[in-house]
């Protein structure tokens, strides 16, 4: 698996970001999210997910919402053996990443002293229910396999098999967000048609901890639709503690 470690010598805190399904470490949002930790005296650490877009093994196609959320357990298992190594710690992710590292939390209340959910998933149910998915579900079932262009990544084109689809029916944050203890930044697009903003609001509610919950307006999932996110950076680099 590729990790990215960024140390730092006079180290305040530790952060670990989490990209999303068939994506990359060198996302935009958690790039510029890691430079604002990196300021912050925090040692940074990205990974790519297996069967994702970067640079770790194997086949995106081969995907699955509980195959990213073992990468993210690997992770920190292997992360508590390095000297840099710090508790409590903030875990960021974007879309499935979201939903890994809330997962997380919930059962390692411990461990984690702050979320931030750029786009979460929310459920595997939730996801086939969106008017994105629900038309496309049943050729994607006969096939076997969904064959898309990436509207984030230009020029890449994404595949899934349809297991995806059954894994993530095993798969739902609404079953666990209230075991959620740690602060939570919720970080939605106004436009986001992947995980719409009334189903992260369903999460939203569900969360009993100190949460905050902000709407990128014109933006769609990848939080990328709109060159102004000032605002957005200087509400995360004021939520860090």
């Amino acid at each position: 698996m590729a990790v990215l470690i960024d140390e730092t010598d006079n180290q305040k805190g530790l952060v670990f970001l989490m990209h999303g399904f068939l994506d990359f470490k060198e996302r935009k949002i958690l790039e510029k999210t890691a430079k604002i930790f990196k300021e912050k005296d925090f040692t940074v650490i990205r990974f790519d997910a297996t069967s994702s877009l970067g640079e770790s093994e194997g086949k995106m196609e081969d995907g699955t919402m509980t195959g990213y959320l073992e990468d993210l357990e690997d992770v920190l298992k292997w992360a508590k053996q390095k000297e840099w190594y710090r508790e409590p710690f903030y875990l960021v992710g974007h879309s499935l990443g979201g939903y890994c590292i809330a997962n997380y939390a919930a059962f390692n209340p411990t461990d984690v002293k702050g979320l931030i959910l750029f786009s979460s998933v929310v459920s595997g149910k939730l996801f086939q229910e969106t008017d994105e998915i629900r038309p496309i579900l049943k050729e994607w079932k006969e096939k076997g396999i969904r064959v898309w262009d990436s509207l984030s990544s230009p020029g890449i084109t994404k595949k899934s098999k349809y297991i995806f689809i059954e894994d993530g029916m095993n798969h739902d944050a609404l079953k666990f967000a209230d075991k959620i203890k740690c602060s939570v930044l919720m970080v939605t697009g106004e436009k986001d048609t992947v995980v719409p903003v009334e189903y992260q609001k369903m999460l939203f509610d569900k969360i009993n901890s100190q949460k905050q919950f902000y709407v990128v307006m014109g933006s769609d999932h990848p939080l990328e639709a709109v060159e102004d996110l000032k605002s957005l950076f200087e509400t995360i680099n004021n939520w860090i503690k």
